[in-house]
């Protein structure tokens, strides 16, 4: 059972906490232009990105950078529910308050400093503080409330910045238990291949893991089966390439290691929800180049 709490929306933000009871876990893709802003107030939650799975308590606040691949799922079977507030930032936006601000770099700070951010009691009262101001903009409309709105999230990031640099590590290679580690190994593989032909019995006899042991755990860490990890890091690399190059899409789905073009575009309409010409022909503006491929 989940309850939204709270919903509202402006230009590139918006604002939303919701309740759930009992066990849930994410479903679906999930990368998006968006900058992700998410703060749980209560109960526990298991956040994976970047090839990591980190145990995230209530007090935390978690920076997910634009693109970034990641999923959150039940930290055990017996989760009672958590209650959590995101706020989304756009990408146009983010760059904007970037523009209006030449110091602030926002969008680098979230580059580098994406991750989980034990927050102290401070802290906690600094961020649900901004939720509320930031409700009261939204539902009141004053003259200029969606300046003030900006101007609430660039001063919050402003003094966040200013205390906060390095996230919590959750495990690293060394300390990280056995399957945890090999789970990492085999998620980062696909990230650095997943251009190459990656099957289930290949990953089992590369890593010395049963496919059938692999295959389980690999959803029981990450949230993601391994054909749907594969695939989600192509069609985000193909939404790049869309957005930057002047490649065909046959091109593009030849690139990421697809031998049909009918099911690239199945595949790209499921993680995208319209084909890759269309997703081509809605983008505003388009830079085409050459220049290296973005951090997976």
């Amino acid at each position: 059972m989940e309850a939204v709490i709270y919903y509202a929306r402006t230009d590139g933000i918006e604002l939303e906490r919701m309740i759930r009871k009992g066990h849930f876990n994410m479903h679906g893709k999930h990368f998006h232009n968006q900058y992700e802003i998410f703060y749980l107030l209560e109960g526990e939650r298991r956040f994976f990105f970047d090839n990591r799975s980190y145990l995230v308590r209530g007090g935390s606040l978690i920076l997910v950078d634009e693109n970034s691949i990641h999923m959150t799922t039940a930290n055990s079977e017996q989760e009672i529910g958590h209650d959590r507030i995101i706020l989304y930032v756009e990408r146009d936006k983010m760059k904007e308050f970037d523009r209006l601000f030449p110091n602030l770099n926002l969008v680098k700070f979230f580059h580098q400093h994406y991750g989980v951010f034990p927050l102290n009691e401070r802290q906690q009262r600094e961020f649900i503080d901004l939720y509320i101001r930031l409700q009261e903009e939204f539902d009141s409309r004053k003259r200029n409330y969606r300046a003030m709105i900006e101007t609430e999230i660039i001063q919050y990031f402003i003094r966040f910045m200013r205390e906060n640099h390095t996230p919590a590590i959750e495990h690293t290679d060394v300390s990280a238990p056995s399957k945890y580690q090999n789970i990492y190994a085999v998620a980062d593989y696909i990230s650095e291949h997943f251009d190459e032909t990656i099957t289930l019995d290949l990953l089992a006899d590369q890593f010395y893991i049963s496919k059938y042991y692999l295959s389980r755990t690999f959803k029981e860490i990450t949230g993601y089966g391994i054909s749907e990890y594969l695939n989600i890091h192509r069609i985000r690399e193909a939404k790049r390439l869309l957005e930057e190059t002047d490649l065909s899409v046959q091109q593009i789905a030849h690139k990421l290691g697809y031998e049909s073009i009918t099911y690239f575009e199945k595949v790209f309409k499921t993680y995208m929800t319209m084909s890759p010409l269309k997703y081509r022909k809605t983008m505003n503006t388009v830079t085409y180049t050459n220049g290296p491929t973005s951090k997976p």
